[in-house]
């Protein structure tokens, strides 16, 4: 068994969440770039060759955001499985528990309806 301090695992959660938000920001920003950058180009005449160069460019860019999101996830999920089988497994961190405190009443209660 690992054995943690809580008060560091806490920082690494918020460190976790804030890490995260920041991506999500970031591919935010980039989705609204790409869409002032098409109606720029459209509205300038910008040749289509030249506007695909930059579009190809700025769509890499996201993905590997996108990509690096998914790494981080990843790493989420492993921290997740050593955190579990350490000292800390009965620690709330906030983190690594996908349902809400509360249960939902959505699937015990909606009505599936056949169309």
């Amino acid at each position: 068994m690992h054995t943690f301090d809580a008060g560091v695992a806490l920082v690494i959660a918020n460190d976790v969440r804030s890490t995260l938000q920041s991506v999500d920001s970031a591919l935010a920003d980039g989705a609204r770039l790409l869409g002032a950058m098409l109606e720029t180009a459209h509205a300038s005449g910008l040749p289509v060759t030249e506007s695909q160069r930059v579009l190809e460019n700025v769509t890499s860019c996201l993905s590997n955001v996108v990509q690096g999101r998914s790494d981080m996830v990843d790493a989420v999920k492993r921290m997740t499985v050593i955190k579990r089988n350490s000292n800390l497994d009965v620690v709330d961190v906030g983190c690594d528990n996908p349902l809400p405190a509360k249960p939902s009443t959505f699937f015990t209660t909606a009505e599936a309806k056949v169309a």
